[in-house]
């Protein structure tokens, strides 16, 4: 798989996730001049304890010392959090722009590439990416900007003050400290990676577990689901505990170096070997400088954590996402005219061909029934038509337009689909019959339902059109999670309706009636997969599907005296029962 690189990632957050923001762009130029004047502020306090030092001393003007160095404390410090707290509010707004556009990002893939990834991954990644785009803009502004600055300002200050030499023995430590900070930094980044990948797969575990919770009481096997679950946590805490230990050493680094700096520093100066030998209020200035930079720099090994692991997060989004080809379409249709074309079309999987270079052509307002053997290749089909999976030779036109070339928010509002696995979302009847539909009121729904013949049926539930369904419609029968999904798609009300089955849980009365109303409208155009032969004389045009191929009956004296030659042989192979 190829890799973005880290410039790459920091340029992509930069202008694509955080300059869009207006709020940013604002604040962001206030923020950097603020944070340059209290940091000259706080450099300069050193200077302020060592007056306070010298007047005490000489009992000369110490209250006003005092004064000053205790307002100017409280000057640096109002001016500090004053800066974090108009940030927080940028920072928050970030992390909630950037989550709602990496959800858009995975929930706009095709199905295809959607099921690469995990459920779970993509819940992690997406909070992996929010936080990472909010911490990167906090550590470089709201953190590494004023230590670099504190740096630079109390080199210069020691410089000016103490001699060169104690300036160099400080710029030898920090860089020592910042060699030391960035290996231990990338010990731990490659812990962390690990650590993610550990947790992707432990939540895609959690979440397969969840998802099958009938299957598992029913075989028995809950305390194999609960061992293999511990043996991914077993994992998770490995990884956590070399990531914390690594750190621990990191932290007892940094402290012996800045140990070793004062150290250098004071010797030096109580040998003579500094220009001049080392008074006490030096001494004080010392101590002071270097308690600032040493509050500073603890933070630095921090702060490269977290930037490193905001760049894994971030990375775990681009990398997952940098393969998966990007829509490039160009065409925009609001209508359907003429007809539905597959030419040469051929599509297999890597063990099995499924069809092989087939023609088929459907025209505006025409009904076709699809029958098959199961695998055959009937849901395949609807789906291709359906830009579910566009890895196929040959074409698919609409109106002689290749579908690849339309753009997808205008191509999938020609079409209406009902799929062969009715998952429903966890909210009332009333909620996943509107999905979809805007500007549709309580009181069409209940005409669409009266029209059907299924508005009993859902006033009969518990709650009528307010019972809420449950994860995927688990409180529901096939039958009623059928006849929602009917109930949306009808409401959607589009020029293409490609139906899966969409009766198989009915009985055989409402099945013919709510068949006959679909087929009703003439400029609909139907494709769907039945198995009810009973229903044949009701379509147009007969598609049956088999052997990588396909054979097309019309439904006049011609074609139906063919396909009653070859009913024997159809039910024969039980269309796929």
């Amino acid at each position: 798989m190829k890799k973005i690189s880290n410039r790459k990632i920091i340029k992509e957050i930069i202008y694509n996730d955080l300059l869009k923001i207006r709020m940013l762009r604002y604040v962001i130029v206030p923020i950097i001049f603020l944070t340059i004047f209290y940091t000259v502020l706080e450099i300069k306090i050193s200077t302020l304890v060592k007056n306070l030092n010298q007047s005490i001393a000489n009992r000369k003007g110490e209250h006003t010392a005092l004064e000053r160095f205790v307002l100017q404390s409280l000057l640096v410090a109002v001016l500090t959090e004053l800066n974090g707290f108009i940030f927080t509010g940028v920072v928050q707004y970030i992390y909630r722009n950037t989550a709602k556009s990496t959800f858009k990002g995975f929930i706009s893939l095709s199905p295809k590439n959607f099921s690469t990834i995990g459920g779970g991954e993509i819940q992690t990644i997406i909070d992996r990416k929010s936080k990472s785009a909010s911490e990167l803009i906090e550590v470089f502004l709201t953190s590494l900007l004023p230590i670099c600055l504190k740096l630079l300002f109390a080199l210069i200050a020691v410089i000016k003050n103490m001699g060169g030499l104690a300036g160099f023995i400080m710029f030898v430590c920090v860089s020592c400290y910042a060699t030391v900070t960035i290996l231990i930094a990338q010990w731990r980044s490659n812990i962390r990676r690990e650590l993610n990948n550990s947790e992707n797969r432990s939540s895609n575990k959690l979440q397969d577990g969840l998802n099958n919770h009938e299957t598992i009481v029913s075989f028995g096997t809950t305390d194999l689901e609960v061992d293999e679950y511990d043996q991914f946590l077993k994992i998770n805490a490995s990884n956590s505990n070399r990531l914390w230990r690594a750190l621990y050493i990191l932290n007892l680094s940094q402290r012996a170096i800045f140990l070793l700096q004062s150290f250098f520093i004071i010797y030096a100066g109580i040998s003579g070997i500094l220009s001049q030998n080392m008074s006490s209020n030096q001494l004080i200035y010392l101590m002071s400088i270097t308690s600032t930079v040493t509050i500073n720099l603890s933070n630095l090994g921090y702060l490269y954590t977290r930037y490193t692991q905001a760049i894994i997060n971030a990375r775990s989004t681009y990398d997952t996402m940098l393969d998966i080809k990007k829509e490039n379409n160009k065409f925009k249709i609001t209508e359907f005219k003429e007809s539905i074309k597959f030419n040469n079309l051929s599509f297999g999987y890597e063990s099995r061909q499924i069809f092989n270079k087939i023609n088929l052509e459907i025209y505006k307002g025409e009904k076709v029934a699809i029958i098959g053997k199961n695998g055959s290749g009937k849901s395949t089909l609807l789906k291709l038509l359906l830009k579910f999976d566009e890895d196929y030779k040959g074409s698919i036109l609409i109106d002689d337009i290749d579908i690849k070339k339309i753009k997808d928010e205008f191509y999938r509002n020609l079409l209406g689909y009902i799929p062969q696995n009715t998952f429903l979302f966890n909210e009332s009847v009333k909620y996943n019959i509107k999905y979809g539909s805007f500007g549709i009121s309580d009181e069409d729904i209940f005409a669409l339902c009266k029209e059907f013949g299924l508005y009993d049926v859902f006033m009969n539930l518990e709650n009528g059109f307010d019972t809420n369904v449950g994860e995927r419609g688990r409180l529901l029968s096939g039958g009623e999670k059928q006849k929602i999904l009917l109930m949306r798609t009808m409401l959607r009300n589009k020029e293409i309706m490609a139906l899966d089955e969409p009766t198989a849980a009915l009985d055989k009365e409402s099945e013919k009636k709510i068949l006959e109303i679909i087929l009703q409208q003439e400029d609909r155009t139907v494709l769907m997969i039945i198995h009810n032969l009973e229903l044949i004389n009701k379509f147009d045009k007969i598609i049956y599907i088999d052997e990588n191929n396909i054979e097309v009956y019309k439904n006049d004296i011609e074609g139906q005296k063919k396909f009653s030659t070859n009913l024997q042989y159809f039910l024969s192979y039980k269309l796929g029962k």
